[in-house]
């Protein structure tokens, strides 16, 4: 009978963990474009706007118009700010997913030899014994031969 590898319970839960943390980083990955997506719509509203002023200018702005337009530019200034911390934490919990999926498959690796390791034990303790039957066999088969000989 084939013994099973002791540790098999326990790859199986470090190989779903692995991939519990591969999805959690894809999704972490995800969330990061994303934030990093609206940062770059801000900017470009940023430029677009800058760029109306300077049109608006050019052809005659009153002061409250101008007011308007200064005011509008600090607050997308602002929008800008918090968004890029929000990038800068996106960015930290991709690399803290990353290392946790790294941890988690480095684990899994080791099970996966330990694994291999004790399935090539079996084969070769298999194969030392299928020797052993046949050498017996053929111990018992040459001293049957020599008592017929004889």
């Amino acid at each position: 009978m084939a013994q099973k590898f002791a540790l098999e319970r326990v790859q199986e839960i470090t190989d779903n963990q692995t991939d519990v943390a591969a999805a959690a980083l894809g999704n972490l990955n995800r969330e990061l474009n994303e934030q990093e997506a609206r940062l770059m719509l801000l900017f470009k509203y940023r430029t677009e706007y800058h760029e109306r002023l300077h049109r608006a200018a050019a052809e005659g702005l009153d002061g409250a118009a101008m007011r308007n337009y200064h005011e509008f530019l600090q607050r997308l200034e602002t929008a800008i700010m918090q968004q890029h911390a929000q990038v800068v934490e996106a960015r930290t919990r991709v690399e803290h997913g990353k290392l946790e999926w790294q941890n988690s498959r480095r684990k899994s690796m080791a099970f996966d030899s330990l694994s291999r390791r004790f399935e090539l034990k079996m084969l070769r303790d298999e194969a030392t014994r299928e020797q052993k039957t046949q050498d017996e066999m053929a111990q018992r088969g040459a001293h049957r031969h020599a008592k017929h000989t004889r």
